[in-house]
């Protein structure tokens, strides 16, 4: 907005102000009468006058500095980076049209005369200001960066903004000489109060809400030391990487923010063990103090990710190595307790899958899905994109029939991001089919970034050249569901306690503090010792239970052996700072075996049947809760098969003799007939139902898996008192039937009383993971009278291209940056 400093009509001569002549240094501003000036009628009234318009112009001019103050502290990137910056893009042109405003009054003050169009455009320019400090507290109010006493400051902010309007407003509608003269003590008191309250607002801002520069080093320096910002750095404070700085100015710049940053931000997720580099590589990298386990950062993976964030427009970074103090014990803990919190509030996730130290293909195998941690990494946030090398330009991808991603390029010719989901359902199937920006089709191109578990049969099919790999790894599965807004949130929180069971960290009870948060738990940390996952396990379930939510960690591993001690948990896996989550199993040889073989990827479907139940623990982990079950007897395999002879031709539309999953037999019996055995030599039996399961398929539901009923086997060990024992799938023909089964009240926990101590480590024990091999293949799908999805994704993903080949035959031209070149000749 422009404005000339004055308006002057012809006939109406400009006048110059008598007080310049007294020597003040401020100028009148003279109020508009229907375009006319004035002219002196009493010399006492003129100098009354003169002096109480030099309030006034003190009043514009303070307004004017303090306008530039308030610029000068990036209040407009507050309102830029609140929760729906859409809505504020009128009133960021109102803050910047402010310093105009007001910097055209000052001009005034060598001016007598204002016209009228002047005066009534200042007046409106006036109330737009009104109207922008109502939208700012509004959306401050909405957003959930900053504390109340934060937001407190902010509304009295506000109203010292107002006041100042106001008094303006009452400056300039001081039509009347002598009204002035009368209204010149208030006005002057009213300006040098609203003056201090404005002086102690901005004060509070710039000490309690804007960042302070705590670490500034130059990237070329960053290689020969180790960066420490414990000297610089307050304990429990957040800090932030600023990414222009470093993309622009080749400057590692960290700020730290009193309370929580209002800014916008991307948060990183990676694993501090990452894929290896080439020993060969000249790439710079640094080690930050503290954490020399880790390793060290390449200063070009972090270019790429600054660069990704600013894409994607925030200028901020969130990257736990550089913005905790590695070397201080107390902001560790608070840091670790806020975790949730910082990603759950950035406005990106950006995943390194391979580590910090180079950036990976889509055709290698990362051990991102393997770390605890990254769970929550990736399931706070609201958006979450992979950030990976990539040489194909721009396009879009798709994998199963899931809808198509964008492949968005970060650096030309060098990396590119795509939203996780897409490439977690490209993991799931093996391949995703790549469309450049000109539309055409390259691949399909071998997908492996999250998984790439070794088929476990004893030779290779077609193509013969290539290994073949296991597809639809339950790991992947689990997480791509926990991640879709599709499925409900039972699910979806089903497919979180299947997803922790398969990772792992370096204390086990991390693998329960990094998902308490997806819940809404906060458990007191220092109350558990570091091995104690089992305590804290059943902490967390009680919560959950309490307030109202469902018991859907039951059935997270149908064929895993129930823990010893809290049974309606699978037995914890073995869990290290590297490697997968491992498991000690007896059959079919000894040794452990990687959970994720020992899981489906399957989730529960509500609606089908029945929900998951809620209930009640207690302290010692004894889930009670109501049921639908049958009771059941144990036979023989041998009776089994007589049995089952014998009612061949019987009604087959209720089950009568079931195998449970640890390949016991059980026989149903009605009412009449538990009494007999209720006094016997067997402890009480119950086939209590869980509900309904489906298989997982990106974009689409299988409809062939013929046991989707699911049932655990319960047996009592002491009065009133079950254990889980093992689980029963039933055939769908007895969805009927089962919903029928009688209501019992169950108490489900041990049944072992005495708990490991949690001091027991197993750094020392050998571990011997073995692998099962099955000796046969399937029937090939040709001799099939179905051919499933899986058939289908499993034959695309055996002629799935490297990536590392479309790259070297399809890669773009430097001319060509948006779409592909011509293939090279091979």
């Amino acid at each position: 907005m422009s404005h000339s400093p004055t308006c002057n009509p012809p006939d109406q001569p400009t006048v110059n102000s008598p007080a310049s002549q007294m020597g003040s240094e401020s100028a009148p501003l003279v109020p508009p009468n229907q375009g006319l000036v004035f002219r002196p009628l009493m010399n006492v009234m003129l100098l009354s006058f003169w002096s109480s318009l030099g309030y006034f112009t003190t009043l514009f001019s303070w307004i004017a500095k303090t306008s530039q103050k308030m610029a000068s502290y990036n209040l407009e990137l507050a309102l830029l980076n609140l929760r729906n910056p859409g809505e504020m893009t009128e009133s960021i042109s109102y803050v910047k049209s402010v310093e105009c405003i007001l910097s055209d009054i000052v001009k005034f003050k060598d001016e007598v005369y204002v016209c009228k169009e002047k005066w009534q455009e200042t007046m409106r320019d006036i109330d737009s200001i009104r109207i922008l400090l109502l939208d700012f507290h509004q959306n401050f109010e909405r957003t959930g960066r900053c504390s109340d006493q934060s937001k407190h400051f902010i509304y009295d902010l506000r109203l010292n903004l107002i006041e100042v309007i106001l008094t303006l407003q009452q400056c300039l509608q001081l039509h009347n000489r002598i009204y002035a003269i009368f209204r010149l003590h208030d006005l002057s008191k009213n300006v040098d109060k609203i003056a201090r309250d404005m002086k102690t607002s901005l004060n509070f801002l710039k000490t309690n809400i804007f960042p302070k520069v705590i670490c500034e080093v130059s990237l070329e320096l960053l290689p020969h030391d180790k960066l420490d910002i414990t000297s610089a750095a307050t304990p429990c404070r957040y800090r932030l990487l600023d990414c222009v700085q470093y993309t622009q100015h080749r400057t590692l710049c960290i700020s730290e923010f009193p309370d929580f940053p209002y800014v916008g931000y991307s948060a990183i997720s990676y694993v501090w063990r990452g894929n290896p580099v080439d020993p060969a590589s000249a790439d710079p990298r640094f080690s930050i103090a503290g954490a020399e386990k880790a390793d060290p950062i390449s200063i070009d993976v972090l270019n790429h990710a600054c660069m990704a964030s600013i894409k994607q427009g925030f200028h901020y970074l969130w990257f736990d190595r550089l913005c905790i103090m590695q070397t201080s014990r107390d902001d560790k803990t608070w840091q670790i307790a806020k975790m949730y919190e910082v990603y759950k509030s950035c406005d990106l996730c950006i995943v390194l899958a391979g580590g910090v130290q180079r950036l990976v293909r889509l055709d290698e195998e990362t051990f991102w899905i393997h770390r605890g941690w990254t769970l929550q990494e990736v399931l706070a946030p609201a958006t979450v994109l992979v950030l990976f090398d990539w040489k194909l330009g721009r396009g879009r991808g798709r994998s199963g029939d899931d809808p198509e991603g964008v492949v968005d390029e970060v650096i030309s010719r060098q990396s590119a991001v795509a939203s996780l989901s897409v490439l977690l359902n490209a993991s799931v199937v093996g391949y995703m089919s790549f469309t450049d920006s000109s539309g055409t089709t390259r691949g399909p191109a071998e997908v492996k970034i999250f998984s790439a578990q070794p088929t476990t049969y004893s030779w290779n099919d077609c193509p013969l050249w290539r290994p073949q790999r296991k597809l639809f790894p339950p790991n992947v599965a689990a997480l791509a569901v926990a991640m879709s807004a599709h499925f409900d949130p039972d699910t979806r929180s089903y497919a979180i306690w299947q997803s922790a069971l398969m990772r792992t960290s370096s204390r086990p009870v991390d693998m329960i503090f990094s998902i308490m948060g997806l819940f809404g738990v906060i458990l007191d940390t220092r109350a558990f010792h570091e091995n104690d996952r089992l305590g804290a396990s059943i902490a967390l379930a009680k919560e959950i239970l309490n307030k109202g939510g469902r018991a859907t960690w039951l059935g997270a591993s149908f064929r895993l052996e129930p823990c010893r001690q809290l049974s309606t948990f699978p037995a914890f896996p073995r869990t290290s700072v590297a490697g997968k989550a491992l498991v000690r199993v007896q059959s079919p040889q000894a040794g452990f075996r990687e959970v994720s073989e020992l899981m489906d990827s399957e989730y529960p479907y509500a609606a089908a049947l029945i929900p998951m139940p809620q209930g009640s623990m207690d302290d010692a982990g004894y889930l009670t809760f109501t049921g639908k079950a049958v009771q059941v007897v144990p036979v023989t395999q041998k009776q089994q098969r007589l049995k089952q002879a014998s009612q061949s031709d019987g009604d087959t539309s209720e089950p009568r003799l079931m195998q449970a999953m640890d390949r016991s037999c059980w026989e149903v019996h009605k009412e009449s007939e538990c009494a007999e055995h209720s006094n016997g030599t067997y402890p009480r039996a119950f086939a209590v139902l869980l509900g309904w399961f489906i298989g997982y398929y990106p974009g689409a539901s299988p409809a062939n898996d013929a046991n989707n009923v699911r049932a655990m086997l319960v047996e009592e060990h002491a009065p009133e008192k079950f254990h889980l024992r093992s689980f029963f799938a039933l055939s769908m023909k007895f969805r009927k039937s089962v919903t029928t089964w009688k209501e019992y009240t169950f108490s489900v926990g041990g049944p072992d009383l005495k708990r490991p101590d949690p001091g027991t480590t197993f750094e020392d024990e050998e571990v011997h993971e073995i692998t099962v091999v099955d000796a046969r293949l399937p029937i090939p799908v040709g001799d099939r009278g179905m051919v499933t999805l899986e058939d289908k994704a499993v034959r695309k993903a055996r002629w799935a291209v490297p990536q590392r080949i479309l790259e070297r035959h399809y890669s773009p031209t430097p001319d060509a940056r948006d779409g592909l070149g011509t293939p090279e000749n091979s």
